[in-house]
């Protein structure tokens, strides 16, 4: 999607992908509606999407780094010679996040019973994920010195937590107190699970030991 040329033909996939990142800026409950009704979206183009995004990261930050250090060549006294410095942190933050904001959707889609006999259905899946599209999208901003690319990319995180909160209304017609309730249940749950996890780590270190 991100080596598309002037002259390159967009398939249907890539426009829908195209005009749901632009939507998700300029008017997201409409991206939310397109990403429901469009049969060429589904989750799987949604995360390429994403994993298109996260590759301008690293190159980001590559590229911030080559300008400081001719800026610091030109007008500094000492000069970092690095050009990979934070490209570590700047490529693995948006797939350890999407992972976290990945099982808040799982989370979100089954945490309230449904009677499939009375004719109730799930939630609509991946709407937290299509919501951080936008924290993605901060990638572009890793290019820019420390610390207005971290401001930036937290102003990003906060606009994709609105962002899910406008979703959730729009897809689920969910109530603001469920919203704040949900959130927490998820928290509590995700807690809980990493309790496990860090649990059977200690014993098996105290057993290796």
């Amino acid at each position: 999607m991100f080596l598309i040329t002037p002259n390159s033909e967009l398939t249907e996939a890539e426009k829908s992908k195209l005009s749901l990142l632009e939507k998700i800026f300029r008017a997201p409950t409409e991206a939310f509606d397109l990403y429901l009704r469009n049969v060429s979206l589904g989750r799987k183009e949604l995360l390429r999407l994403h994993y298109a995004l996260w590759v301008l990261a690293p190159i980001s930050k590559i590229a911030g780094n080559l300008i400081k250090i001719v800026l610091d060549l030109v007008f500094g006294n000492e000069v970092d010679f690095n050009p990979l410095s934070g490209v570590i942190t700047s490529l693995i933050i948006y797939p350890v996040l999407l992972l976290v904001v990945s099982q808040y959707d799982v989370v979100r889609v089954f945490y309230r019973k449904v009677d499939r006999t009375k004719g109730e259905n799930y939630p609509a899946a991946d709407v937290l994920t299509l919501a951080f599209l936008a924290f993605s999208a901060s990638s572009v901003f890793w290019i820019l010195p420390s610390p207005i690319n971290l401001g930036l990319i937290g102003i990003s995180f906060l606009y994709s937590v609105y962002l899910s909160y406008i979703g959730m209304k729009r897809v689920s017609g969910v109530d603001s107190k469920e919203i704040l309730i949900f959130f927490l249940f998820g928290s509590a749950y995700l807690l809980s699970i990493s309790l496990v996890f860090v649990f059977i780590y200690n014993i098996i270190r105290t057993l290796l030991n």
